[in-house]
């Protein structure tokens, strides 16, 4: 299995932005910003989907999220951003809550694991060819 380290911004930080280990991606925190939970939700979303296009993949893949709170009474308000973010159905998710974050203006903060398989094209003589995989689809084919 081949492993891939990126740090897509380039911030200096003493971890990737992302990690591609064979079809998974293991995406790095997202901090949400703004007013509202309602806006650093989108925030700290758009920044994950950043990762994962980077990465050749969407939120469409998300496969598992974790989502870190200051305050658990603000959890509703994340909701009907989920509902936006993910039409074709929610990642698998742990939400937890925290006392304090390192930034004093984070309201939030998101990681997620991915799931977007290869497709390879194995060679099966000199006219024909043989596709392993779905394409990210979910459409197995041989």
């Amino acid at each position: 299995m081949s492993m891939k380290k990126v740090d897509v911004e380039n911030q200096g930080w003493t971890y990737s932005s992302y990690v591609k280990a064979g079809d998974f991606i293991f995406t790095s925190i997202c901090s949400g910003f703004g007013d509202t939970i309602k806006e650093a939700s989108e925030t700290a979303l758009n920044q994950l989907n950043q990762f994962l296009h980077h990465a050749g993949a969407d939120l469409n893949d998300l496969v598992k999220v974790t989502v870190t709170f200051k305050r658990g009474e603000n959890f509703n308000e994340m909701k009907p951003v989920f509902k936006e973010y993910f039409p074709n159905g929610y990642p698998a998710r742990n939400t937890i809550l925290v006392d304090e974050f390192l930034g004093e203006t984070i309201k939030l903060q998101i990681e997620g694991i991915a799931y977007k398989p290869a497709t390879r094209t194995l060679s099966r003589s000199a006219n024909t060819s043989l596709t392993i995989g779905d394409g990210g689809n979910g459409n197995e084919s041989l």
